[in-house]
């Protein structure tokens, strides 16, 4: 037994070493190669992954947070008395540093529509919070400290490039409180590796556009946690899986958990924080469906109805009508080529209400173009 030990551990070695390039040392002469020294190398630059995942651990966890939902228990009919609050759940959280004040970015679906909320940072101490505003339709909300946190608790910063810059293969880490397992609050962590972006799933009230689609282990607790790359960057909010026994806690993760990407989160950040703005989901009101040519061949989205309400829809002012086929959009001046339905869906999630956008697209033979405002979500 101790031999094939030495084997598994040393294949083990080998995998992680071809990931990180490792350099074999050279067969002296003619002879074999010494399989210790190829081994001792190859371990010792596996330990060096495995450090870096903890340093990156130690460095991200005390921004890493539980949410405790509170809801009211029930008093008797007639009753006068204030209903007593008490725990309902749990989700996770991330301290984020925005304006230069401390917040709490959580999902909507942890925190919109709680009775009272508690935070429960990684030194173990319960904190009040609050509410502040919420984006229902993406699935985002932020909270903040109603009372004074230690100086352990420290925001992480919201950059949007460590999302746009994601490739596919990467590894990423997810903290949070799967199941409220750690019922002292201190979030726990898993590995994986991104599967998939610009992921589409979800409809009606929630939507999940753009999504990161990953394999780190999320569970019911989890939404609202973080999801990080190895250089310790918050790189999106996890919220969604794809469960067996449906979403409440006797659900089950397949494998494929998704994650709201940051910088689709950062342009509502300072509608969200500013209480004199109401930060709301950009309204298009197009349905479309993939077109294709007669090879086959995506060529863009096809305009299947236009809702009443759509600040584009047309024709007499230019708008767009059922059968128009979509091949750009321009936001902010930067144009996005749309081959299918789900480019539409992925380039309007990072835009709130009130957004300039531009839009080609064509009818028969003619090319025209659409420029509006985003109406606000309903």
């Amino acid at each position: 037994m101790p031999r094939l030990r030495t084997v598994s551990l040393l294949a083990l070695a080998l995998g992680f070493a071809a990931v990180v390039g490792v350099a074999r040392p050279a067969p002296a002469g003619d002879g074999p190669p010494d399989a210790e020294a190829v081994y001792q190398a190859a371990l010792e630059r596996t330990l060096g992954v495995e450090k870096q995942l903890v340093d990156t651990l130690a460095k991200v966890r005390p921004a890493s947070v539980s949410v405790l939902i509170m809801v009211d228990a029930p008093v008797p009919k007639g009753s006068t008395e204030k209903p007593a609050r008490r725990l309902g759940g749990c989700g996770s959280g991330v301290v984020v540093t925005w304006s230069s004040k401390t917040w709490i970015i959580t999902n909507f679906h942890v925190a919109g529509e709680a009775a009272g909320l508690e935070v429960v940072t990684l030194d173990g101490k319960h904190h009040s919070a609050k509410l502040v505003d919420s984006v229902k339709h993406y699935d985002i909300a932020l909270l903040q400290f109603t009372d004074k946190t230690s100086a352990y608790v420290k925001g992480v910063p919201v950059v949007p490039r460590a999302s746009k810059e994601l490739m596919e293969g990467q590894w990423v880490l997810a903290t949070g409180n799967p199941f409220f397992l750690a019922t002292d609050g201190r979030s726990v962590s898993t590995l994986g590796v991104v599967s998939g972006l610009g992921r589409v799933l979800g409809s009606g009230e929630l939507l999940y556009g753009n999504a990161i689609q990953h394999d780190a282990a999320v569970n019911p607790g989890n939404s609202g946690g973080p999801l990080w790359n190895l250089k310790g960057e918050l790189i999106g909010i996890n919220g969604m899986i794809s469960s067996r026994g449906g979403g409440g806690v006797g659900a089950s993760n397949t494998g494929a958990s998704f994650s709201i990407p940051i910088d689709q989160i950062q342009p509502y950040l300072s509608k969200l924080a500013d209480a004199k703005q109401d930060a709301q989901a950009g309204f298009l009101g197009l349905a479309t469906e993939t077109s294709t040519d007669q090879k086959g061949t995506p060529n863009g989205a096809r305009v299947t109805a236009v809702d009443p309400r759509s600040p584009a829809r047309g024709p007499a002012d230019g708008g767009l009508v059922a059968g128009d086929v979509i091949v750009s959009i321009s936001i902010a001046g930067k144009p996005v080529t749309v081959a299918t339905s789900t480019d539409i869906v992925n380039a309007l999630t990072s835009c709130p209400a009130a957004t300039a956008i531009r839009i080609s697209y064509k009818r028969g033979n003619k090319s025209a173009t659409w420029s509006g405002k985003l109406g606000a979500e309903q």
